[in-house]
C-alpha cells in the first residue's frame, strides 16, 4: 500500500485555507453589520420626532380655530403614521442584520 503524504499535505492545506476563508468572511461581515446597524442608529433616529409631533400638535389645538386646526391636525396625525411605519421598518431591518 503506498501512501501519498503529498495529497494529505495537500488536503490539510486547502482545509486550512477553507477556514481561514471561514473566517476572514464572518469577520467582514460581523465588522459590515456593526457599520449597518451603527448607520442605522444614526440617521433613523425616530424616538424624538413622535415627542416633537406631540408638542407641536398641542401648540396647533391652542393657536388655530376651525377648519385650519382641523387640517393641520389631520396631517400631523398622518405624520405620526408615517413616522410609526417607519419606525416598525427600522426595528424590522435593524433586527434582521445578524451574522451567524
Amino acid at each position: 500500500m503506498d501512501f501519498d503524504f503529498d495529497w494529505w499535505n495537500d488536503y490539510w492545506e486547502r482545509q486550512r485555507q477553507k477556514d481561514a476563508l471561514r473566517t476572514q468572511i464572518k469577520s467582514d461581515l460581523e465588522a459590515e453589520a456593526n457599520l449597518l446597524n451603527a448607520y442605522l442608529e444614526h440617521c433613523y433616529a425616530v424616538g424624538s420626532l413622535s415627542e416633537r409631533h406631540k408638542a407641536i400638535l398641542n401648540q396647533i389645538e391652542h393657536n388655530f380655530d376651525g377648519q385650519a386646526n382641523k387640517a393641520l391636525v389631520q396631517r400631523f396625525e398622518e405624520n405620526e403614521l408615517k413616522l410609526m411605519k417607519m419606525k416598525m421598518m427600522y426595528e424590522m431591518l435593524h433586527d434582521s442584520i445578524k451574522v451567524r
